[in-house]
C-alpha cells in the first residue's frame, strides 16, 4: 500500500510539474500578440510610391512620385486600395470630399498595391472603368507600389484585407490604423483632435 501511494504521489508531482511547465511556456512565449513590427505610436517607416498625373482628363503614368518625409508637418491619410475591392471603390469618393475640405492640412493618398498588373494597366482601367467615372477631378493623390516595395506591409498592416486606412500625424507618427471602409465622418473623427494641435 505504500508503494502505491509512494507511485502516485510522484505521479501527481509530475504532472502538477508538467502543468505548471504549460503554464509557464504558455504565458510567457505562446500567449503573446503577434508583431507587425510597426505600430500605431510608432514613427511612420517612410516610403516612395509612382503616382499618377493627369493630363488632357486622363490619368498618366510617368515619373511623379509620392515621399512620405516630405509631407512632415501635414496630417497624411494613407489608405489601401484595388480594382476588384467595391467598399475601396465606394470610400475613395469620401476620402476626395476631405481632401477637398481639409486641403491646408491634410494629405490623403491612395496606394493600389496590385502587383500583378503593371501601371499602365492600372491607369487604362481608371481611364476607362465606369467605376472610376470622376476620379480625375478628385483631389487627393492616386499611387501605387511595386512587389518589391510592399508600402501595405511596411507600414503595420499584416491582414492583407482591403480597404485599410492609416492616419499619421504632422510629427509623422502612426496615429490611426483599421482594415475596413471609412466614411467622411469616421475620417473626420479621427482627424479633428489632430487639426486642434
Amino acid at each position: 500500500m505504500n508503494k502505491q501511494k509512494k507511485t502516485m504521489a510522484i505521479v501527481a508531482c509530475s504532472v502538477a510539474g508538467m502543468v505548471m511547465l504549460g503554464a509557464l511556456v504558455y504565458y510567457n512565449f505562446i500567449d503573446k500578440p503577434i508583431k507587425s513590427g510597426v505600430e500605431i505610436g510608432d514613427l511612420c517607416p517612410d516610403f516612395t510610391v509612382e503616382t499618377f498625373k493627369i493630363e488632357n482628363d486622363t490619368f498618366q503614368t510617368g515619373g511623379e512620385t509620392f515621399t512620405l518625409s516630405e509631407h512632415k508637418g501635414e496630417i497624411v491619410v494613407v489608405n489601401f486600395w484595388a480594382t476588384y475591392c467595391r467598399p475601396c471603390i465606394e470610400e475613395l469618393p469620401e476620402f476626395d470630399e476631405f481632401q477637398k475640405n481639409y486641403a491646408e492640412d491634410v494629405t490623403v493618398i491612395s496606394i493600389d498595391g496590385e502587383t500583378n498588373i503593371s501601371p499602365e494597366v492600372l491607369a487604362k482601367w481608371m481611364n476607362t472603368n465606369s467605376k472610376a467615372e470622376g476620379w480625375t477631378e478628385f483631389d487627393l493623390t492616386f499611387g501605387r507600389y511595386e512587389k518589391d516595395n510592399n508600402v501595405y506591409s511596411q507600414v503595420g498592416f499584416t491582414s492583407g484585407a482591403l480597404p485599410g486606412t492609416m492616419i499619421i500625424n504632422r510629427e509623422g507618427v502612426i496615429v490611426y490604423r483599421e482594415d475596413g471602409a471609412m466614411s467622411y465622418n469616421d475620417l473626420l473623427a479621427q482627424i479633428e483632435p489632430l487639426l486642434k494641435l
